[in-house]
């Protein structure tokens, strides 16, 4: 406010002083045609000039002739006898109408433009002034006018503002009441975008994008603890029946034998899965560091078998490894060594007796990745399951993979460490010709 007033006055006292300005060099042009010599010498000023039209703007003139050696030729009554200025000065005769602020004997400040003029084949210097205070007068009213202006003039702009900005921000509060009651059970609710080229609908699209992951986000919490509880409801209710038929009736201490022997491979079971979610959660919170250290994968991979063949002797199936000895990867050898147990575990569990798993390992074209490949003889993965068979807990077939003692979790450990790494897992596969997983990985 302070700023405002002060550049207003300053602006006004700028014009203000100009038109002072050009006032006196109109009055000097008329002066100049005014003046005269008498016979005896003497310098006067024409008495026309009381009834020229400009007369009213002269009345506060005070005027002042001199010679150049600045003998006084002429001073008008206004002076009161003070002198205007001193004897001629360099500048006077430099410029043609020089202005001067100066303060006269009596006090009064005053402007004034001195100019030289031939009077009747005499050359001589004419001064004229104003004084300012009529500008100090305008300028004080006109402070006075916007100290009791502005207040009011500040208090209907706010007002105009606030109308102004609350019709602008209506949208923003409609966004924020239907945020608001968007809760759990409403996530599927989108905030209107009625422009989506603004401001409102630029910030309308983000809050939607965000909508929709935390939708998507809950759903597959959702998904994930309904099929955690599935999987530990499954091996507790064995558990407990199999306890419950137990103390039914007496046993032999065989059958005792068997009964515990059941209960504690579903414990098994249970303690896999629950360390199989802890991974899993860890993962979830980044709070999982891998420890990284340069080796051949070809001795990975062979280890891997050498867990794995067990379950394939069993089926009467065949592993074979084939590939370059030579690639080596920097990566967390145990989490790796995860991966590639899972996929072979599940080519084992889906490939049927008697049948062939092949390891290819190799370079990819642009020798920056090196690929392995795990290609088994099983049923294939119906094309529209394919984007799920990653998934937590999905299982194509339910019986199968219970006795096997699978839950559906190790796909998913599979692709985040693999993901974990900076590398990638494709699949390709086709019902009834068996699938190939390929894992990525960058090569050292």
């Amino acid at each position: 406010m302070g700023l405002y007033v002060s550049a207003t006055c300053a602006i006004q006292y700028w014009e203000l002083n100009e038109q002072l300005y050009n006032a006196e060099v109109q009055d000097m042009e008329t002066v100049e045609g005014l003046l005269y010599f008498t016979p005896d010498g003497r310098m006067l000023l024409n008495e026309e000039y009381h009834s020229h039209p400009d007369s009213k703007l002269l009345l506060d003139r005070l005027m002042e002739v001199l010679d150049p050696n600045g003998t006084v030729l002429f001073r008008n009554e206004k002076l009161n006898g003070l002198a205007l200025g001193g004897p001629p000065l360099p500048q006077e005769a430099s410029v043609r109408h020089f202005a001067t602020r100066m303060r006269l004997a009596d006090g009064r400040t005053v402007l004034a433009v001195s100019h030289y003029h031939p009077v009747q084949g005499n050359r001589v210097l004419i001064r004229i002034a104003y004084s300012i205070e009529p500008l100090r007068r305008r300028l004080i009213e006109l402070l006075i006018v916007l100290i009791l202006v502005l207040p009011l003039a500040l208090i209907a702009a706010g007002f105009a503002g606030y109308r102004v900005a609350g019709k602008a921000l209506n949208p923003l509060a409609a966004m924020a009441d239907l945020t608001d009651q968007i809760t759990a059970t409403r996530l599927n609710s989108r905030v209107p975008v009625e422009n989506p080229n603004d401001e409102f609908g630029r910030m309308a699209r983000v809050l939607n994008d965000l909508l929709e992951r935390l939708e998507e986000s809950f759903q597959k919490l959702q998904r994930f603890t309904s099929d955690v509880s599935h999987e530990l409801r499954t091996p507790l209710t064995s558990m407990r029946s199999v306890g419950e038929v137990g103390l039914q009736q007496r046993h032999s201490d065989a059958e005792y034998r068997d009964i515990i022997g059941s209960m504690l491979e579903e414990v098994g079971r249970l303690t896999s899965m629950i360390d199989t979610l802890l991974t899993i959660a860890h993962a979830d919170s980044g709070s999982i560091q891998l420890h990284r250290t340069v080796f051949p994968i070809m001795e990975l991979v062979e280890e891997s078998v050498g867990v794995v063949g067990v379950l394939a002797e069993e089926k009467k199936q065949t592993i074979s490894v084939a590939g370059d000895s030579d690639l080596s990867v920097s990566a967390d050898r145990g989490f790796l060594r995860m991966a590639v147990i899972n996929l072979l575990d599940n080519a084992v569990k889906y490939s049927p007796a008697g049948s062939a798993i092949h390891i290819l390992l190799e370079p990819s074209r642009e020798e920056r990745y090196v690929n392995l490949a795990i290609t088994d003889e099983g049923p294939g993965i119906p094309i529209g399951e394919v984007c799920r068979v990653f998934d937590r807990f999905y299982r194509l077939d339910e019986g199968r993979t219970r006795e096997g003692g699978g839950a559906g979790l190790g796909l998913a450990i599979a692709k985040w460490s693999v993901e974990a790494h900076g590398g990638e897992i494709l699949l390709d596969s086709t019902p009834g010709t068996g699938s190939t997983f390929t894992i990525r990985f960058p090569v050292v």
